[in-house]
């Protein structure tokens, strides 16, 4: 998917001469260098692959800029606008193109974005196994317990319940999981090819007030999975679904423990709501492991 948005000299620079299964961001800024991450590290894209120096780095246009838009947007900024207001835009397999520019506000509310100066494409990457390290804590023989997976941005946590989704099929947990995949980053949308086990259905590009309704609604699901809980009404959806006895796996952004239990959002959540907390972090790369923790915030040691 990347080689239809990309010029054909970027295009060919990741996909011939860089370890492209490694990739997880390209940062695209207007007159600076483009850079790449790889495995949690940062480089510059020079016409031979990577380099850190900026003597033979390849600099990005505002021309390269639009011309990425409009090709995300198959040239039709309005038909993905909804998404622009929100500051990005979705293609398959779960690839998303943050955007800044500049904003349009009529009436306190964002009708567009204009004039792009900087592009964030976040390629995901589906990490086999990489949920075991914790698998037992969060599921048992009375089934799967509510659970929070913690971690700074970019530090895994999409690519951990993606995984922690497909193990439950993998090991015969015959549980329907609904996951509400606000932005397609979870199953990549339609024909993405991410395999999420035998057990899942998959609401996509809705808020999670209006896909946990509709799972409660119409799925019966025993458990909802869900990405980066952030607003109050995150919080009451998740409430409203524990209440109706579905248990609930999902995200938010924090660094540590500490910095969860700041956030005022999250006081809406009852400390009983959450049985069980996990920590993921950047430390030795996305995704490293850094513990599980019990309902009341006491890690959970293994022997």
């Amino acid at each position: 998917m990347l080689q239809e948005v990309l010029s054909e000299q970027l295009s060919n620079i990741i996909n011939y001469k860089i370890a492209n299964n490694e990739l997880s961001e390209i940062r695209i800024r207007r007159n600076k260098p483009i850079v790449v991450f790889m495995k949690g590290q940062p480089y510059y894209i020079c016409e031979k692959g990577l380099t850190c120096s900026l003597d033979n780095a390849i600099f990005a246009t505002k021309e390269m800029i639009d011309d990425i838009v409009y090709k995300a947007s198959d040239y039709s900024i309005y038909s993905v606008n909804e998404q622009i207001k929100q500051g990005y835009i979705m293609l398959e397999n779960g690839i998303r193109i943050g955007l800044c520019g500049s904003m349009v506000i009529e009436n306190n509310q964002v009708k567009t974005m204009i004039n792009w100066t900087s592009l964030n494409i976040r390629i995901p990457h589906a990490i086999k196994n990489c949920s075991l390290c914790c698998f037992d804590d969060i599921v048992s023989e009375n089934g799967v317990k509510n659970t929070l997976i913690i971690s700074p941005p970019g530090a895994g946590k999409t690519t951990f319940i993606r995984d922690f989704v497909y193990q439950l099929s993998e090991h015969n947990y015959c549980l329907n999981v609904t996951v509400i995949d606000e932005r397609g980053e979870i199953g990549g949308g339609e024909n993405s090819g991410i395999n999420l086990g035998n057990f899942c259905d998959v609401i996509s590009y809705c808020t999670k007030e209006q896909g946990f309704i509709q799972a409660i609604r119409s799925m019966n699901p025993g458990l909802i999975v869900t990405d980066e809980i952030g607003t109050e009404k995150d919080c009451e959806s998740l409430i409203n679904a524990m209440n109706s006895g579905v248990k609930v796996v999902a995200t938010i952004h924090a660094s540590s423990i500490e910095e969860l239990r700041r956030k005022k959002f999250f006081e809406k959540l009852p400390v009983c709501y959450f049985e069980r907390y996990v920590l993921l972090s950047n430390r030795e790369g996305p995704g490293t492991y850094e513990g599980t923790y019990n309902e009341k915030f006491s890690k959970i040691v293994k022997w």
